[in-house]
């Protein structure tokens, strides 16, 4: 179904029997536009998550929707065999449907809508601690864990060439061949794609050896769904990205993220944590990770960090030298900015490295 209505009209649509009290947009999130839905229901209030995909991101967002439901129906199942025995599992999110079944609908320019349970009280952090980053990794060991029984041929890929790192430097390589920099922070970012462009085929050059599954493929903090007022974590959120990849790319990413203490967005002085990375890496490994790992995954942790922090900068500086068409932004330099950020966390990482080494040598004894 397609529809032209405003944020309200498209809550209705789902649940057409109940009072709306407030909608607030959320600011949080580089791709879709999101509310939290505060309405009543019966005598009860309630809360809920309305999202409108983006259709300039992803391709085909019936294909995201179908893999929702797949993974959070699985996710649920194996959580229900494991409440069972008395273990702790994570909260999985769930998508409402209307009167008549659907739990979906397009807009007028593509965009596809949903409305999915709110999982709360909760608090999602963009900088953590060692503490926050242990709970973190035992969360993401457990989630590859549960999503590794899930057949890969049920999941299409939402994003064809999400993380492929050598594409993306070629994109970039067509798009700067005929730019020379227009200031000194864009001949930083030049500077440093060059610099890092070793990186690129770090997986591709030797792929039978690591590991691939499904995966999540956007493990960056802020989808970790903690508890309020407790260092709980409840979920991990946004499985819109859900695909079969590499298991070391979703691990890399989870510590370019949680490892910077200064946040993407504000501070150009980034600092890698030395405590986030072993507090994370550990918990990751003591909960099924170290199975899960290949042995030539194992000898690479660092440089998937470091893999992972160039692609991310490489992605921004490209989307703002063609005019910032995928991520968000609040001003004309936002996405450069954001590169900046990640090439000087990969400077702050490398500053450490003899000290990163050998703390991840002791984890893996």
């Amino acid at each position: 179904m397609t529809i032209d209505l405003a944020p309200g009209d498209i809550f209705r649509f789902f649940l057409p029997h109940t009072r709306l009290l407030q909608l607030l947009p959320c600011a949080a999130g580089n791709i879709n536009q999101t509310w939290i839905v505060h309405f009543i229901s019966g005598n009860r209030h309630k809360a809920a998550v309305l999202q409108r995909l983006s259709p300039t991101v992803f391709p085909d967002p019936s294909v995201v929707m179908n893999n929702f439901r797949i993974v959070t129906r699985h996710c649920a199942k194996i959580a229900a065999q494991k409440r069972g025995y008395g273990q702790t599992v994570p909260v999985v999110p769930e998508a409402y449907s209307n009167p008549d079944g659907e739990d979906c609908m397009r807009d007028a320019e593509g965009g596809l809508w949903r409305l999915i349970t709110y999982i709360g009280p909760s608090r999602t952090l963009t900088v953590v601690n060692a503490r926050q980053a242990t709970a973190i990794g035992a969360m993401l060991a457990r989630f590859h864990q549960g999503v590794s029984m899930l057949p890969a041929a049920e999941i299409q890929d939402p994003l064809p060439g999400f993380h492929d790192t050598p594409t993306y430097l070629s994109h970039f390589d067509a798009l700067s061949s005929e730019r020379s920099p227009q200031n000194t922070e864009e001949e930083f970012c030049f500077a440093s794609i060059e610099h890092l462009r070793p990186l690129a085929g770090l997986l591709q050059a030797n792929s039978s050896s690591h590991r691939q599954q499904l995966v999540h493929a956007d493990p960056k903090c802020s989808n970790f769904l903690f508890a309020q007022g407790s260092d709980t974590v409840l979920s991990l959120i946004d499985l819109d990205t859900v695909r079969f990849g590499y298991l070391v790319h979703d691990l890399g990413d989870c510590l370019r993220s949680c490892c910077n203490q200064s946040g993407e967005e504000k501070n150009m002085q980034p600092h890698f944590d030395q405590d986030c990375f072993s507090a994370l890496l550990g918990a990751y490994l003591e909960n099924g990770g170290r199975v899960l790992l290949s042995q030539s995954d194992q000898q690479i942790l660092l440089e998937a960090a470091r893999l992972l922090i160039f692609e991310l900068g490489l992605r921004f500086f490209t989307d703002y030298l063609q005019g910032n068409t995928y991520f968000t932004y609040r001003y004309p330099k936002h996405n450069l900015h954001r590169a900046m950020v990640q090439f000087r966390l990969h400077d702050s990482l490398l500053a450490q490295e003899k000290q990163l080494r050998l703390a991840l040598a002791a984890l893996l004894t």
